[in-house]
């Protein structure tokens, strides 16, 4: 459990990157405690793969060390990048942890003269407007369930 009396806005915040930046365990349990799954689908096994497959993960941990804010995005360092998820624990929202993240994204290396993409639902519109991002006209996020086929399975009958 995190130190609530130690959510005094900016203060106290620690912004790193790196995907050893986050305990995989930690991070599971703040995406279980903001209602994004259950550990099944965040256990500490499944995290720390998600964390090691993206090209960059940025963190935010309070002054007891303790995760807060967690930040994952892919990018071909060229063209686009993709915030997957950005997430703050409850008690730090509204306090600059998000947009101090999203700034470091920014600047990061990889991500420098890149286009930056990332989904949010209705009631986090304000917060992409205060990190400088508009709604891409036309634009329309689609989504599916990946299930693993095996190779005979993705040919279909009668393929070769």
């Amino acid at each position: 459990m995190r130190k609530k009396n130690d959510a005094r806005g900016e203060r106290g915040v620690t912004i790193s990157e790196g995907v050893r930046s986050a305990d995989p365990a930690e991070a599971a349990a703040l995406y279980i405690e903001l209602g994004w799954g259950t550990s099944a689908r965040y256990s500490s096994m499944r995290m720390k793969k998600a964390l090691e497959g993206c090209d960059v993960v940025i963190s935010a941990h309070n002054s007891a060390g303790e995760l807060v804010g967690l930040l994952r995005a892919l990018t071909d360092s060229t063209l686009d990048t993709k915030v997957l998820d950005l997430v703050v624990a409850p008690e730090y929202q509204r306090q600059g942890i998000g947009v101090r993240m999203m700034d470091r994204l920014a600047r990061h290396p990889r991500v420098r003269g890149t286009t930056v993409y990332f989904e949010t639902e209705r009631r986090n519109f304000g917060f992409a407007a205060k990190c400088g991002y508009a709604p891409r006209k036309g634009l329309t996020v689609f989504s599916a369930k990946n299930s693993v086929r095996s190779s005979k399975g993705a040919r279909g009958k009668g393929s070769r």
